[in-house]
């Protein structure tokens, strides 16, 4: 009988735990207020549409609170805002902390009616007819295209771009993570980076990555070194090498499997 009475003790206990953390968290641990931290100022930020965006009402549950849902939610309905981190803080308060996504290259459609401006995750900031000009400065990408989606070029706004060849797909997120390693987004690379073209080789693709200044760095997917590690050996040798005279306004440089090396050539032939 004790056993009993102790069993359907600890039983209430637990129910009346249960009910004590359920009516905490409609009560105590709801959503009173939603701080916006921006990393940069940017009229991009806005505060209201952030927020409303969000779906964060006031008197939603803290404790339920989807962060993966909210970043979703605020990026697709504000292209150019990236959300850094969101935070809770006991009781009542959600912080969200935000920075402008900048676009550093444009892509055109399959069918070359539409041109995306992306940044180096491939997120689309904006869509364009081909005819339109951007008002921004960006690299270009050629010998690589996206699809259009059924519901239209504007519907890719907010979302990540889909290439007609994935197998191109590694390659941009090898970009991605070299751009971010070395602080090379937004304006430095656009600064940096003309052009990026793709041209498919025996059993490989040639990625040339043409700079401002005129030279070209040859990226090969034929070689046993990932894309971004050639990307980092191109850029050392453009900037650091003195031994060598450099034209730095025309010819490659390029691995040299003869001298196992990387070296400035003045034609790919």
């Amino acid at each position: 009988m004790n056993r009993s009475k102790l069993i359907i003790g600890i039983f209430i206990v637990f129910i009346l735990i249960v009910i004590t953390i359920v009516l905490l968290a409609c009560t105590v641990f709801v959503v009173r207020q939603v701080v916006i931290e921006k990393e940069v100022d940017s009229p991009l930020l806005d505060d209201d549409k952030i927020v409303e965006s969000s779906g964060l009402s006031i008197g939603k549950s803290i404790i339920s609170i989807s962060k993966e849902k909210v970043e979703s939610s605020i990026e697709k309905e504000n292209p150019y805002v990236e959300v850094k981190n969101i935070s809770r803080v006991f009781p009542n308060k959600v912080i969200i902390e935000v920075t402008v996504r900048t676009g550093i290259m444009v892509i055109s459609s399959s069918d070359g009616a539409y041109r995306a401006l992306v940044d180096s995750s491939l997120k689309v900031l904006n869509v364009l007819p081909a005819a339109d000009t951007l008002s921004v400065d960006a690299t270009l990408v050629s010998g690589a295209t996206f699809l259009l989606p059924d519901s239209g070029a504007e519907s890719l706004i907010g979302s990540v771009l889909t290439l007609s060849d994935d197998s191109l797909t590694p390659i941009f997120k090898d970009f991605a993570s070299f751009t971010e390693e070395f602080d090379l987004g937004g304006q430095s690379f656009t600064t940096l980076y003309k052009e990026i073209s793709f041209r498919e080789g025996e059993g490989a693709t040639l990625v040339l990555i043409r700079t401002n200044r005129g030279v070209s760095f040859v990226l090969d997917t034929s070689l046993t070194s990932s894309i971004k590690y050639q990307l980092y050996a191109c850029m050392y040798y453009y900037t650091t090498d003195k031994e060598v005279t450099i034209d730095r306004t025309k010819g490659y440089i390029a691995f040299d499997r003869t001298r196992n090396s990387y070296n400035w050539l003045e034609s790919l032939d």
